[in-house]
């Protein structure tokens, strides 16, 4: 019998081994199938593919579509409103036309900061500003701002206004005479012989 151990006895001879230990001898246990393992090379190169692949489009995110608007901005307010309102005293507008039209003005300041506020922009107002390299968008906000309430038109000027009659007066085209050359100082001004 080739398949089944040999015992020996205390004799010396050998025995086959009885009925009892036939049954463990003949039906070994199977032992499972070994699955294949991974090794941590092609682990390590796949996750480091899809690294590459995330900060690759990050990349790409942050150059293409960097930030329109800056993060942070200053913006002239004074300056803005105070070229409107001398728009406006120089315009031949009613008093209570130019009163609709400035508050429709400063709303529209308003909104459009507000817009740039909920867009994540912090927008501090110039004078305000001491120090630092803050971007300025005052031409930014002018340009939208005007881009939907139209500047007050200049009057054109009259005899009876003074500042037409100033201009005129300046211009040498207004009513009165004209200015003669040498009143102003100079050797015209030398005492006649």
């Amino acid at each position: 019998m080739a398949g089944k151990p040999r015992v020996t006895a205390t004799g010396g001879e050998h025995v086959a081994p009885g009925p009892l230990f036939e049954a463990d001898v003949a039906t070994a246990p199977a032992s499972p199938p070994q699955r294949a393992r991974l090794g941590a090379a092609p682990v390590a190169l796949v996750a480091a593919l899809v690294a590459a692949g995330l900060w690759g489009a990050w990349v790409t995110k942050s150059v293409l579509g960097g930030p329109k608007t800056p993060a942070i901005a200053k913006v002239q307010l004074s300056g803005i409103v105070g070229e409107y309102v001398q728009a406006q005293a120089r315009s031949a507008t009613p008093p209570e036309q130019v009163t609709t039209e400035t508050r429709a003005f400063m709303s529209e300041i308003q909104r459009n900061l507000e817009r740039r506020g909920a867009a994540g922009q912090i927008v501090l107002v110039g004078e305000a500003v001491v120090a630092g390299n803050v971007p300025d968008i005052t031409a930014d906000v002018r340009r939208e701002v005007y881009a939907r309430v139209r500047m007050p038109q200049q009057a054109a000027a009259s005899s009876t206004d003074v500042m037409g009659a100033m201009r005129a007066a300046m211009s040498g085209s207004g009513p009165g005479p004209a200015p003669q050359a040498g009143v102003l100082g100079g050797q015209g001004n030398a005492p006649a012989k």
